[in-house]
This record gives structure tokens, sequence and C-alpha cells, in this order.
């Protein structure tokens, strides 16, 4: 039986916000001077062309799709499918003006190699794992022609990454010890008689030797 939770103990135990959190700092972090903001959802590019959300260079950190897969145990991992919206125009770098493409190619190409380290993608947390390579990362075009016409490059690159092990096993917790007492090997033996009949469904019956007359 799923337990009652108030507000303040599901906000206390949610695991997706704060992992947007990180993702946002150690992006942050490895890019000193780009512009990296938290995305509540799906983008409208009408807010990105005026700069209320992203402001250039700059990335917004979003999801499109959460999916959950159950566990055998009773537990249950989460597939989340983020997105990140990179946000261009021309920008001068050392007095030499580089255009909104090559700027946006560019943290596009920086977010991909810090997605393919394993100890950078899992965000310096806990229960993440490193990106699936199925579907892989991947980087696309957001932005029309009409769009450029706006001075504005739109750029989005995408991934999936698993949150495991959330929720509670079905399984007793019970702890045993190995023993070989009175001679018998290979018993496991319990403090208290009732911790054996919680075990009991998880224990597969012993089928019985044919009797051959």
């Amino acid at each position: 039986m799923i337990a009652p939770k108030t507000i303040e103990q599901l906000l206390a135990f949610d695991p997706l916000a704060p992992l947007q959190s990180a993702i946002v700092a150690t992006i942050t972090t490895l890019n000193p001077g780009l512009n990296v903001v938290k995305h509540p959802g799906k983008v409208d590019l009408s807010e990105l062309i005026g700069k209320t959300v992203v402001k250039a260079p700059g990335v917004g950190i979003g999801w499109s799709r959460i999916r959950e897969a159950q566990m055998a145990d009773g537990h249950f991992n989460l597939l989340v499918d983020w997105v990140a919206y990179i946000v261009c125009e021309a920008k001068s770098v050392n007095n030499r003006r580089v255009e909104k493409e090559a700027m946006a190619l560019a943290i596009g190409a920086r977010l991909l190699t810090i997605l393919a380290d394993d100890i950078a993608a899992t965000w310096n947390r806990t229960g993440v794992y490193p990106p699936e390579s199925t579907p892989p990362a991947e980087m696309k075009p957001l932005f029309t022609v009409r769009d450029q016409a706006q001075g504005m490059a739109y750029y989005t690159v995408t991934w999936t990454q698993i949150v495991a092990d959330l929720g509670e096993s079905v399984f007793p917790e019970h702890v045993g010890r190995y023993t070989e007492e009175g001679g018998v090997t290979g018993v496991i033996g319990y403090d208290d008689a009732a911790d054996i009949d919680d075990l009991a469904p998880w224990i597969p019956a012993q089928e019985e030797e044919p009797d051959n007359g």
C-alpha cells in the first residue's frame, strides 16, 4: 500500500527538479561566460526570439518526456528525455566577428562532448546513469529561414537519461545468517520465525523427488 505524503515530503524526495538544477550548474561551471538556465518545458520559439527565457549566447535546459520503467522488485526507473535549447547571435570574440551559426555549433559540440563523458554527464548526482546510447545524444536546428532573419540561431541538443531505483521494494528486508550448526550446511538462520513466513512467497517451491517405487 502506497503511503500518503505531504507537499513538503514530495518536494524533499523529488529526484527531477534537483537533477535539472545540477545539469544547469555543471554546464555553467564547465562553460564560463555561457548563460545556462532552467526551462520549464516545451519551448516557445517566440520566447526565444524575444530573449525572455534564454539570453544569447545561452542554453535553456528543459525536458520533453518522462517515462516509467517498472522493476521486478517494486522499484522503478524514470527515463527522462532532456532538451538543451541553444540560442546564439553574432558576437565579437577577441575583436573578431563570429557568426551566430558558428557560435551555436561550437556550443552544441561542447554539450555533446560533456554528454559523452560518463563522469561529467551524471551531474554530481547519485542514482543517475550516464546518457543512453540508444537513442544517442543528438543536435538539431530549431530555426527556419524566417527566424534567421531575426539575427538569431536556435538549435537543440537532446539526450535520454535514467534516474534509477526510485520507490520501494516489495521484497522483505529481513537479514539472515549462514550457519553450519549441527553439521548441516547451506542453512540460513533468522532470529524470528515470522521472518521466514514473510519470505515464503518469494522462495521457489521445492519439487518432490519422483517415487520410483
